[in-house]
């Protein structure tokens, strides 16, 4: 599994959170901090994620304790379908220090690796894990959609691919097989120049 560290909290003295892409095996005994429910709500959407992309969900985790949760399952059939956040989550004390944007971030490389399109999530103005502040949605990204409460982020728009070019990979290929110079020759000393 991809695992990355990302963002040291931006309180002041706050703990580094790691920010990793995870299966469903990792997420259990987790609860929601605000519904109190065990995570994942669905195990069936876990399972079709991680069948799709080989993970599930985007988790922060600082000083060994998970501290955010990114849920995602395909919104269809097939492993490009549209991605839809199921649960999401970010403890009490680190909500506005970033750490949900860095969740999203997360999920959003992975997706793009998996050739993945659009994410969409749900609003809501009551805090709960499964709809996100709408206030959130719009500054990480998502645009709202014609029904209500409803968003979406597109990927191929937001998250740039890195394209290699068939230059790029014969230069690659000439610098792999590209003899090693020859070492330089120290200065030469030239003999009874310095007399004591």
């Amino acid at each position: 599994m991809p695992k990355m560290t990302v963002v040291a909290a931006r309180t002041a003295g706050g703990p580094v959170i790691g920010v990793e892409l995870v299966t469903s095996a990792m997420l259990r005994g987790l609860a929601c901090p605000y519904c109190g429910l065990a995570v994942p709500a669905d195990e069936a959407d876990a399972v079709s994620a991680q069948a799709a992309w080989g993970w599930c969900a985007a988790r922060a985790v600082a000083e060994g304790r998970t501290v955010g949760l990114l849920l995602l399952t395909p919104d269809g059939s097939g492993s490009r379908s549209p991605a839809r956040i199921v649960t999401a989550f970010v403890a009490p004390e680190l909500v506005g220090a970033g750490t949900g944007r860095e969740l999203v971030r997360t999920a959003a490389a992975g997706l793009v690796r998996a050739r993945v399109g659009s994410v969409r999530a749900t609003s809501s103005a009551v805090r709960s894990c499964s709809s996100l502040p709408a206030g959130f949605l719009l500054a990480t990204g998502f645009t709202p959609s014609e029904r209500a409460g409803r968003w979406r982020l597109d990927l191929g728009a937001t998250a740039r691919v890195p394209f290699e070019g068939v230059m790029d990979r014969l230069e690659r290929l000439v610098q792999s097989v590209r003899p090693v110079a020859p070492p330089e020759p120290a200065g030469r000393q030239v003999i009874g120049a310095w007399r004591s």
